[in-house]
Protein backbone atom coordinates (compact mmCIF):
# COMPACT_ATOMS: atom_id res chain seq x y z
CA UNK A 1 0.00 0.00 0.00
CA UNK A 2 1.15 3.48 -0.69
CA UNK A 3 2.40 5.82 1.93
CA UNK A 4 -0.79 8.57 0.69
CA UNK A 5 -2.93 5.58 0.22
CA UNK A 6 -2.34 4.65 4.43
CA UNK A 7 -2.58 8.74 5.12
CA UNK A 8 -5.75 8.77 3.11
CA UNK A 9 -7.21 5.58 5.22
CA UNK A 10 -6.16 7.33 8.68
CA UNK A 11 -7.02 11.16 7.77
CA UNK A 12 -10.04 10.78 10.10
CA UNK A 13 -8.51 10.40 12.99
CA UNK A 14 -6.40 14.21 11.85
CA UNK A 15 -9.96 15.74 11.50
CA UNK A 16 -11.52 13.69 14.18
CA UNK A 17 -8.76 15.19 16.34
CA UNK A 18 -8.87 18.84 15.57
CA UNK A 19 -12.85 18.51 15.92
CA UNK A 20 -12.26 17.14 19.55
CA UNK A 21 -9.29 19.88 20.76
CA UNK A 22 -11.81 22.44 19.08
CA UNK A 23 -14.57 21.31 21.34
CA UNK A 24 -12.04 21.01 24.69
CA UNK A 25 -10.85 24.39 23.73
CA UNK A 26 -14.28 25.94 23.94
CA UNK A 27 -16.03 23.50 26.77
CA UNK A 28 -12.82 23.14 29.09
CA UNK A 29 -10.81 26.40 27.96
CA UNK A 30 -8.40 24.06 26.03
CA UNK A 31 -6.32 23.35 29.18
CA UNK A 32 -4.21 20.19 29.46
CA UNK A 33 -1.93 19.30 32.00
CA UNK A 34 0.84 17.08 30.68
CA UNK A 35 3.79 15.90 33.03
CA UNK A 36 4.25 18.63 34.86
CA UNK A 37 3.79 21.67 32.27
CA UNK A 38 -0.13 22.90 32.01
CA UNK A 39 -0.24 23.88 28.40
CA UNK A 40 -3.08 25.73 26.94
CA UNK A 41 -4.33 25.89 23.51
CA UNK A 42 -6.91 27.89 21.40
CA UNK A 43 -8.11 28.44 18.29
CA UNK A 44 -6.87 31.34 16.27
CA UNK A 45 -7.54 33.10 12.93
CA UNK A 46 -8.24 30.93 10.63
CA UNK A 47 -9.84 27.18 10.17
CA UNK A 48 -10.75 25.27 6.47
CA UNK A 49 -13.53 22.69 6.76
CA UNK A 50 -14.51 20.33 3.83
CA UNK A 51 -17.10 17.80 3.00
CA UNK A 52 -18.74 15.95 0.18
CA UNK A 53 -22.19 16.73 -1.34
CA UNK A 54 -24.31 15.86 -4.25
CA UNK A 55 -21.66 18.18 -6.66
CA UNK A 56 -18.41 17.01 -5.20
CA UNK A 57 -16.29 18.28 -2.59
CA UNK A 58 -16.84 22.28 -0.84
CA UNK A 59 -14.58 23.68 0.69
CA UNK A 60 -15.09 26.04 3.67
CA UNK A 61 -12.62 28.93 4.97
CA UNK A 62 -13.43 31.10 7.88
CA UNK A 63 -10.88 33.48 9.00
CA UNK A 64 -11.14 36.62 11.44
CA UNK A 65 -10.69 37.77 14.78
CA UNK A 66 -13.88 36.16 16.20
CA UNK A 67 -13.41 33.46 19.15
CA UNK A 68 -16.88 32.18 19.08
CA UNK A 69 -16.34 30.86 15.24
CA UNK A 70 -20.17 31.00 14.36
CA UNK A 71 -19.42 30.27 10.79
CA UNK A 72 -16.96 27.79 11.09
CA UNK A 73 -19.14 25.72 13.82
CA UNK A 74 -22.14 26.33 10.96
CA UNK A 75 -20.34 24.38 8.52
CA UNK A 76 -19.35 21.71 11.33
CA UNK A 77 -22.74 21.15 12.32
CA UNK A 78 -23.60 20.60 8.25
CA UNK A 79 -21.17 17.67 8.42
CA UNK A 80 -17.80 19.90 7.00
CA UNK A 81 -14.57 18.53 8.49
CA UNK A 82 -11.93 20.44 9.40
CA UNK A 83 -8.77 19.93 7.49
CA UNK A 84 -6.60 22.70 8.50
CA UNK A 85 -6.45 24.90 12.13
CA UNK A 86 -4.53 27.93 12.79
CA UNK A 87 -3.85 27.13 16.44
CA UNK A 88 -1.94 28.74 19.45
CA UNK A 89 0.17 27.23 21.91
CA UNK A 90 1.26 28.46 25.58
CA UNK A 91 3.47 26.42 28.08
CA UNK A 92 4.39 29.01 31.02
CA UNK A 93 5.57 32.61 29.22
CA UNK A 94 6.10 30.93 25.56
CA UNK A 95 3.36 30.95 22.59
CA UNK A 96 3.58 29.66 19.58
CA UNK A 97 1.61 30.16 16.37
CA UNK A 98 0.78 27.21 14.06
CA UNK A 99 -1.53 25.68 11.47
CA UNK A 100 -1.98 21.71 11.64
CA UNK A 101 -2.82 19.53 9.43
CA UNK A 102 -5.75 16.96 9.08
CA UNK A 103 -4.09 14.74 6.98
CA UNK A 104 -0.54 14.44 7.56
CA UNK A 105 -0.67 15.62 11.07
CA UNK A 106 2.28 18.43 10.12
CA UNK A 107 2.79 21.74 11.28
CA UNK A 108 2.84 25.01 9.11
CA UNK A 109 3.88 28.61 9.43
CA UNK A 110 5.20 27.61 12.43
CA UNK A 111 5.95 30.69 15.00
CA UNK A 112 8.28 30.32 18.20
CA UNK A 113 8.23 32.41 21.24
CA UNK A 114 11.24 35.41 20.39
CA UNK A 115 14.52 34.35 21.20
CA UNK A 116 16.48 36.80 23.58
CA UNK A 117 20.23 36.12 22.92
CA UNK A 118 23.54 37.73 22.27
CA UNK A 119 24.59 36.40 18.89
CA UNK A 120 28.32 37.89 19.64
CA UNK A 121 28.54 35.75 22.90
CA UNK A 122 27.07 32.11 21.31
CA UNK A 123 26.01 32.00 17.50
CA UNK A 124 25.27 28.81 17.58
CA UNK A 125 23.06 28.93 20.76
CA UNK A 126 20.09 31.01 19.04
CA UNK A 127 19.81 27.93 16.37
CA UNK A 128 20.14 25.38 19.68
CA UNK A 129 17.58 27.71 21.36
CA UNK A 130 15.02 27.86 18.15
CA UNK A 131 15.05 23.86 17.84
CA UNK A 132 14.39 23.35 21.67
CA UNK A 133 11.44 25.71 21.72
CA UNK A 134 10.21 23.81 18.33
CA UNK A 135 10.67 20.26 19.99
CA UNK A 136 8.79 21.58 23.22
CA UNK A 137 5.93 22.72 21.10
CA UNK A 138 6.13 19.30 19.09
CA UNK A 139 6.05 17.36 22.34
CA UNK A 140 3.15 19.24 24.06
CA UNK A 141 1.09 18.68 20.56
CA UNK A 142 1.98 14.63 20.85
CA UNK A 143 1.07 14.45 24.18
CA UNK A 144 -2.33 16.32 23.54
CA UNK A 145 -2.73 13.77 20.58
CA UNK A 146 -1.97 10.90 22.80
CA UNK A 147 -4.33 12.12 25.13
CA UNK A 148 -7.29 12.22 22.15
CA UNK A 149 -5.90 8.61 21.06
CA UNK A 150 -6.13 7.31 24.97
CA UNK A 151 -9.69 8.99 25.15
CA UNK A 152 -10.56 8.00 21.35
CA UNK A 153 -9.57 3.69 21.99
CA UNK A 154 -11.42 4.04 25.35
CA UNK A 155 -15.32 2.79 26.15
CA UNK A 156 -15.38 6.25 27.53
CA UNK A 157 -15.67 7.84 24.01
CA UNK A 158 -18.93 5.72 22.49
CA UNK A 159 -20.40 6.43 25.79
CA UNK A 160 -19.27 10.39 27.05
CA UNK A 161 -16.91 11.97 25.13
CA UNK A 162 -18.96 11.66 21.21
CA UNK A 163 -22.74 12.78 22.72
CA UNK A 164 -21.22 15.79 24.76
CA UNK A 165 -19.54 16.74 20.99
CA UNK A 166 -22.00 16.00 19.27
CA UNK A 167 -24.36 18.15 20.89
CA UNK A 168 -21.34 21.01 21.23
CA UNK A 169 -21.65 20.34 17.44
CA UNK A 170 -25.47 20.67 17.45
CA UNK A 171 -25.15 23.89 19.41
CA UNK A 172 -23.45 25.72 16.35
CA UNK A 173 -26.53 25.99 14.54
Amino acid sequence: MQLLEKARKTEYLGREFLAWLWFRTETERGKFKLGDKNVEIWFDGKITLQGENERGLETITCSGESQDMKEARFALAENKEIVQATLVLNIGDNQWMFVLDSLWMNFKTFKTPRIIQDKKDDPDGLFYEKMFLIEEAVSAMDGVYAEFIKQRISPEWAEEEVPALAGWIREGK
